[in-house]
């Protein structure tokens, strides 16, 4: 905090001395935004996508005007309309009345439009019953139905809208959206914030992702929610469980990892198409899964078991020896490798764990198991866009048909 303020007051006094602003990064500074560069024509729909900490709320205040770009420029032409945090720029003390007033004059419409607009926009907000009511009293709900109210009312040129969207009921937000589309088909300009692909795909026909304040520019609405959706999912990939030390498994299912120690599987791989140790394959692609399996004993009736587990749910699918073949495994004693082949999944994109186990039929317990051995992760496909939820693991192929009766 005292190094903020200590830049803070520099950077002031030489701005106020008419002398340029240091561009070097100051220890604990970092760029929220580098190198970003596009445009937009009237009419244009520009959904801007990345995880929390990417720059995309810095993108938008410096397109309202809240920040000032330490370097480059920013053109913006004709009104603009913010709606960028719920509540932000009212004054929480004074009704929501006064709010319409002083917020339509930021937003540079004239004390007579305000006015001519204000029955629009109460009944937009549907919010006649607390209009003098103190804005602090507010829900975050009824704060963005205010602010959206306000912020379309005037026609603006530019709309910018930020994530608050999410806030309030669905038939809300389908209107709000309803009039995103009025504003679109009129020629306003809009940039929406969302980590909702859907969202984004529904409103906007171009796609801006940023990473970590960098972005490689405009591109296909459908290309930014593949690009976000695989950044997150990386983000999300865990650092690999330490490797247990020592031979000893716990005898118990409480844990990770466990067995009776007549088995241990000392690694799990993942080969690709080509046969290629890997941690990421295509959609649709087969892959072998590479068993490293240390055997302590002569053993018979082995059942070789893999658990496929997805981020949300457990046990989406079950790789089972028997199952798959009908028979029993006699393995001696010493190191084996086990290739098991996975055909064609028609597993989703998103991120999995295997988590391998070795059964004996007469023994009915594991000899060995451990959960989240491998991660994989699988790619979005090219050829179709799939957006439905981020929480469901299988692809069903299907058709649809539409009869009238």
């Amino acid at each position: 905090m005292r190094a903020a303020l200590k830049y803070g007051l520099v950077d002031g006094w030489r701005r106020l001395v008419g002398r340029e602003t240091e561009h070097s990064l100051r220890q604990g500074e970092f760029w929220a935004l580098d190198g970003i560069s596009f445009s937009l024509e009237s009419g244009d729909a520009l959904g801007i996508m990345g995880v929390n900490g990417s720059g995309k709320t810095t993108l938008l205040r410096i397109l309202n005007g809240t920040y000032a770009p330490d370097k480059g420029a920013m053109t913006l032409r004709g009104r603009v309309g913010a709606l960028i945090a719920a509540g932000a720029g009212f004054s929480p003390m004074l009704s929501g009345r006064e709010n319409i007033y002083i917020n339509g004059a930021l937003l540079g419409m004239s004390p007579a439009e305000i006015e001519k607009r204000f029955d629009e926009i109460v009944a937009f907000a549907e919010l006649a019953a607390f209009l003098d009511m103190p804005v602090r009293n507010y829900s975050s709900g009824m704060s963005v139905r205010l602010g959206f109210a306000i912020a379309v009312a005037g026609a603006p040129d530019v709309l910018l809208v930020d994530e608050v969207l999410a806030v309030g009921d669905l038939s809300f937000q389908k209107k709000c959206y309803e009039r995103i589309e009025q504003l679109k088909q009129r020629g306003t300009t809009i940039l929406l914030v969302s980590h909702s692909p859907g969202a984004i795909w529904s409103v906007c026909n171009k796609g801006l992702l940023l990473d970590k304040g960098r972005s490689e520019g405009i591109v296909s609405v459908e290309d930014a929610c593949r690009g976000y959706d695989r950044v997150n999912m990386l983000s999300r990939i865990s650092a690999p469980p330490a490797e247990p030390t020592g031979d000893r498994l716990p005898g118990d299912y409480g844990g990770q990892r466990g067995g009776t120690g007549d088995v241990i599987v000392t690694a799990l791989e993942i080969l690709d198409d080509s046969g290629d140790a890997t941690s990421e394959v295509e959609y649709g692609h087969s892959f072998v899964l590479r068993h490293h399996i240390d055997i302590r004993k002569d053993l018979d009736q082995l059942i070789l078991r893999v658990q496929l587990d997805a981020e949300i749910n457990k046990a989406v699918a079950i790789i089972d020896s028997y199952e798959a073949h009908g028979r029993f495994y006699r393995l001696e004693p010493g190191k084996h490798i086990v290739d098991v082949e996975v055909k064609r999944p028609n597993l989703r994109p998103g991120v999995y764990k295997f988590c391998p186990s070795v059964l004996q039929r007469s023994a009915a317990v594991h000899l060995f198991f451990q959960y989240d051995m491998a991660t994989l992760l699988v790619k979005h496909p090219t050829d179709r866009f799939l957006y439905a939820d981020f929480r469901a693991s299988m692809y069903l192929e299907s058709s649809f048909s539409v009869d009238r009766r």
